[in-house]
């Protein structure tokens, strides 16, 4: 890997980055790199703040979501709705 490629991810890798900052704490060499991507890139500032957004209206909506599936045949199990409630929070 060229130094320019390490220190520039491409957009298809920081598609997979920003997702996984989102469930977990990256290293700090992968948080350096998507910085320097993202102060550059304006197509993944705004791929961000989409995830961003989906992730908030899903944790506010969670109730209403819970409510909906249990209107609804077949329906997930309730450890499956706690994962998925985990998972998201």
């Amino acid at each position: 890997m060229s130094v320019r490629r390490w220190i520039m991810p491409t957009c298809q890798e920081m598609t997979r980055l920003l997702s996984d900052a989102m469930d977990r704490s990256l290293p700090f060499h992968l948080r350096i790199r998507m910085q320097v991507h993202l102060a550059m890139c304006t197509l993944c500032q705004r791929y961000r703040r989409q995830l961003k957004l989906i992730r908030e209206m899903l944790r506010h909506q969670g109730n209403q979501l819970n409510t909906a599936w249990d209107l609804h045949e077949p329906s997930l199990s309730p450890e499956a709705k706690q994962r998925l409630q985990r998972a998201l929070g």
